[in-house]
């Protein structure tokens, strides 16, 4: 995990006086490792279109799901966007992370988040919550994932 600072300055003025100047860090991904068990529910929205691992959403309850679908040995996880509708209509990414899968072939792992409902004023003053996830395999080098569509939180 990286994090970003924004803007760090010091500027020296005449007469020894030291002036710092800082800016809040950019939001931080969050990176969880999912519960082994269970399987999402008949409403979750899932992509299984990559081979060796698959990614849903349940809306109920704001669970992302993962699962190792191949023998080959290789980590699989979850990668999530969510993104806020602010009241000009434009959105907005509000939060980020991953949902790593410490299982192996045949196991769903889950984590559970809290994301704001389609329908309630959000962080950003408007209305309108979303998801997009992607199903990701840790292969050798670049690693290999496919990515939903947008997913509205509206339950």
């Amino acid at each position: 995990m990286r994090t970003v600072l924004r803007s760090t300055a010091v500027t020296f003025m005449a007469g020894g006086a030291l002036f710092f100047t800082m800016s809040t860090p950019a939001a931080a991904a969050e990176n969880n490792t999912g519960v082994v068990g269970g399987s999402p529910g008949s409403t979750a929205t899932c992509i299984s279109t990559i081979k060796g691992a698959r990614a849903c959403f349940q809306r109920y309850g704001d669970v992302i799901w993962t699962k190792d679908t191949s023998g080959d040995g290789y980590s699989v996880y979850t990668n999530w966007t969510n993104q806020l509708k602010q009241p000009s209509g434009t959105w907005k990414t509000y939060r980020t992370g991953k949902c790593s899968n410490p299982g192996s072939n045949g196991d769903w792992a889950a984590c559970n988040k809290d994301f704001y409902e389609a329908t309630s004023t959000n962080a950003y003053g408007g209305k309108g919550s979303r998801i997009q996830v992607s199903a990701c395999v840790a292969s050798i080098g670049d690693d290999e994932c496919q990515t939903s569509t947008w997913i509205s939180n509206d339950s």
